[in-house]
């Protein structure tokens, strides 16, 4: 599969290229500077383009079979996450490319029925204008019937670790382990997020992954 990543540098993306990459995928990463690809990433490649302009995407991504998404803003510009998903529906129109999968947030998630984890009284402050500017993103995804998105959010709490290779994958609702706790390591993410790729799984969706 011929992968356009957007932020494949970033510690998601980082994750998303090199699982991809073992697996065999040509992977793109689609980034806003020019830079040199990481040495732990070497075989993809890296293309420059706005990531708030969808014709430049459109460009970017061309001859693809998927474009996927791990853009995350800076803590100023947390409203920026809607923009770059309007521009990602925006290309991928144009260049004919019918996957998208973006990395979400957990504040999307459910943890009863129509009540969002960004909405529990005991959300972290620090965090939710970032889950609020995913939920509009998602929001945005919503409306679109044409193609074949995923929102891929984490669990509520992703971080640095090994691969464990033994985890949860649902929709909807967040996840938790026996004691309540919602965690993933970014490998195991990356597993999860690239299998969801690879076999069209959680088509126009929320889906999540976290240890059990």
């Amino acid at each position: 599969m011929k992968i356009a990543l957007i932020a494949p540098t970033g510690n998601i993306g980082t994750a998303i290229a090199a699982e991809a990459l073992r697996r065999g995928h040509h992977v793109t990463g689609i980034v806003r500077s020019e830079r040199a690809v990481p040495a732990a990433l070497a075989g993809m490649t890296l293309t420059v383009a706005d990531l708030f302009d969808a014709q430049a995407l459109a460009s970017a991504v061309a001859g693809h079979d998927a474009i996927a998404s791990a853009y995350g803003p800076a803590p100023d510009n947390a409203g920026a996450v809607k923009q770059v998903a309007a521009a990602l529906v925006g290309a991928a129109r144009t260049s004919g490319i019918r996957r998208l999968a973006v990395v979400g947030g957990a504040g999307s998630l459910e943890v009863a029925p129509g009540m969002q984890l960004v909405d529990t009284p005991n959300f972290p402050d620090q965090y939710k204008p970032y889950a609020l500017a995913h939920r509009e993103a998602f929001n945005l995804l919503k409306t679109v019937d044409d193609l074949d998105w995923t929102f891929f959010a984490p669990a509520a709490l992703i971080s640095a670790g090994d691969r464990l290779g033994h985890f949860k994958v649902g929709a909807r609702t967040l996840l938790t382990d026996a004691a309540g706790n919602s965690k993933i390591h970014y490998p195991d993410y990356a597993d999860a997020f690239v299998t969801a790729l690879e076999q069209g799984q959680f088509i126009k969706d929320i889906a999540t992954v976290a240890y059990q």
